[in-house]
This record gives structure tokens, C-alpha cells and sequence, in this order.
């Protein structure tokens, strides 16, 4: 079915996040959190402790039996993550960070890919609507690919398997664990339009600007071929 935002919503998404939430309220208590499924929030009875939960990030995918798809949580503590974990059952992968220990695809250690020129076999992932709109330059050699998971994006982004990742119109679930996924690798997220992404700015809203995160180089040179209003 429908959810108000033109987006799928499942049992699946509904069960997995009740599951989530059932556990975090035993084991942690005194913790807030912030769901994606039926605008949940909960406030922390004591600190600055939010958990995240996107119970399943790419359901369009999940529904279309495509297998880029999985569950995303992160904590975080005055509005910065500080541990996060993605699951992708399909592909068996999960990742997860601590801060100031680093970023990992089960036990291998992840780091986003170094900084070099744009050419033909360049990849950028992008959010599915880039091709309805005048952002990115016809200049741009490489390629363009959507695979239908915000947070999948950023750990690929994480991992070295693309040169950028482009998001919009994105929630705190959805950026949250790969925000930390991409700091530990030695990545960073930021507007399109200038500055570091900041999750405060998505507590009661989605962000307000088009995003891209990789090596900060990289992310230099998309954001010469990148134009917003």
C-alpha cells in the first residue's frame, strides 16, 4: 500500500520496525528514537541518545523482488552518529561503524575509493529521478547508476564500489547509518549547495538540499558538474 508520501509501505516494513522497536524499548529504556514507518518518535527520558531505524530501506526494490534492499539503524548521540549497522539479506552483506573504529563489511575494513580524474568507466549512484532534471552536467564522462537504497548507496560510497553518491529529498533513517559508514572510511557528506550535512537539520523534516557524499575530492569535482537552484 500507499503511504502519504507516494511511497511503499509493507507488513514486511511494519513487522521488521515493531520488532526493532520492541527490543530497543527492553535493552534501552531510558533511549529516543525515530522510525520511519508511521512517523514514530519517541523522546529520550534522560541524555542526548536517539536511535534511527529505516526497517527496510528500498522497499520499491523489496516489492519488485530486486535485492538491493535491507535494514538500517544508528545511534546517535547529540544528533551525531556514533554507531550504525545496514543489512542487506539478499546479498548476505552487513555493514557497520563505530566512531573512531572504523567502517566494516563484516570483518573487512572499508575505504572509500581514492581520488581521481572523472573518465568514461567513472560511477556515480543516484537517487532514481536524476534523468527528469537539469542537475548533473552533460560534461560528466562516467556513469550513472540508481539501484534503490539510499543507505546501500552511501556504504557502496563507503566501500570504494563508486566514485559518489547523490541524494535528495532524503529522511534522517535514510542518512543516518551511512552518514557514519562514510565518515569512518575516510568519506564525508555534504550540500550540494555548501557545508557539511548535519542531522539536526532532519529531526522534524526531510533535508533541505540535494547531498552528494564520497572521498572529499571526488566530491569536489561532482560538485563542479552539479548545478541547483
Amino acid at each position: 500500500r500507499w503511504k502519504d508520501s507516494m511511497s511503499y509501505v509493507t507488513d514486511a516494513d511494519l513487522a521488521v520496525q515493531h520488532l526493532i522497536v520492541e527490543w530497543l524499548n527492553h535493552h534501552y529504556p531510558d533511549d529516543g528514537i525515530i522510525a520511519e514507518e508511521e512517523d514514530l518518535r519517541k523522546e529520550p527520558s534522560t541524555g542526548s541518545r536517539y536511535w534511527s531505524i529505516d526497517p527496510i530501506d528500498g522497499t520499491a526494490a523489496f516489492v519488485g523482488g530486486l535485492p538491493i534492499w535491507g535494514t538500517g539503524l544508528a545511534l546517535m548521540e547529540d544528533y551525531e552518529p556514533i554507531a550504525a549497522f545496514f543489512s542487506a539479506p539478499v546479498t548476505r552483506d552487513q555493514y557497520w561503524a563505530l566512531k573512531g573504529e572504523g567502517a566494516y563489511r563484516g570483518e573487512q575494513r572499508l575505504s572509500v575509493r581514492p581520488p581521481s580524474s572523472l573518465h568514461r568507466e567513472s560511477v556515480l549512484l543516484s537517487y532514481s529521478k536524476l534523468h527528469r532534471q537539469s542537475i548533473l552536467s552533460s560534461k560528466y564522462p562516467g556513469k550513472v547508476r540508481s539501484l534503490g537504497s539510499t543507505i546501500a548507496h552511501l556504504c557502496y560510497a563507503a566501500a570504494g564500489n563508486c566514485d559518489a553518491t547523490l541524494l535528495t529529498r532524503v529522511s534522517l533513517w535514510d542518512v543516518a547509518p551511512g552518514l557514519l559508514m562514510l565518515r569512518e572510511s575516510g568519506g564525508e557528506l555534504w550540500y550540494v549547495n555548501g557545508g557539511q550535512v548535519s542531522l539536526k537539520d532532519m529531526l522534524t523534516c526531510r533535508a533541505p538540499a540535494l547531498m552528494i557524499g564520497g572521498h572529499p575530492e571526488m566530491v569536489r569535482s561532482f560538485d563542479a558538474l552539479l548545478s541547483v537552484d
